[in-house]
Parts: structure tokens; sequence; C-alpha cells
């Protein structure tokens, strides 16, 4: 190959990889749904230990809907904890009925992967 088609190449992946990349001052976690054809997530980062304070501690929260197979990056900033919930019942959802929550505290620039 001529070095001339590697250069292209080699900036192109490394850009790749760059992009990709979590930020050092925090986490990453995967979600993954494993079992249901189709289901509502509602995800909470916050400081608090409660996943329901919306107080001070609050950072931010994402509602999003997953289909089976699929996994969902949450970037957490260091210091926080990630909560997650889903339907109550996937298979005949009724809105505002919710799991309860499942909650991790992410290791500093660690990535992590769970199911639902």
């Amino acid at each position: 190959m001529r070095l001339r088609t590697l250069i292209p190449l080699v900036l192109g992946a490394l850009g790749l990889a760059a992009c990709s990349s979590t930020p050092k001052d925090s986490s990453k976690i995967t979600l993954h749904d494993a079992e249901w054809p189709h289901v509502n997530v509602q995800v909470v980062i916050t400081k608090s230990a409660n996943c329901d304070d919306r107080g001070p501690e609050f950072v931010g929260e994402q509602d999003f809907v997953m289909i089976m197979d699929q996994r969902r990056d949450v970037i957490a900033p260091n210091g926080t904890s990630v909560c997650w919930r889903h339907d109550r019942n996937p298979e005949n959802p009724t809105p505002g009925q919710w799991s309860g929550w499942s909650r991790a505290i992410p290791f500093p620039g660690e990535d992590t992967e769970t199911d639902l």
C-alpha cells in the first residue's frame, strides 16, 4: 500500500477513536435491552442518594425508548450516580407506571454495561 493511501486511513482511524472515547472527567454506562421488544426508559443523573430527588444535587434526566438488543450510552460526570427505570409492565405499558430504580455509582473514567 502506498504511503499516500495509508495516511488518510490512519488519520481516519485516529479520529474515530478520539470521537468514541469517554471524557476523562466522566464515566460511561451502557444500558442494554436484552428482554423486551419495546420499552420506555427513564435515566436520571444525580449526586443524591435518592433517584427521585430533583433538588440541587440533580444533574439531568433522559427519557427514551429502547428496542430489543439495543444499547444506549449514558455519560455521567465524576461524582454522580446513574439511576434508571423502565415501564412497570413493558408488554402493556401505562404512562407514569415505572419499575423501581436501578442505580449505579460509576468509577471515574470507567465504562460499564448493564442490562435493564
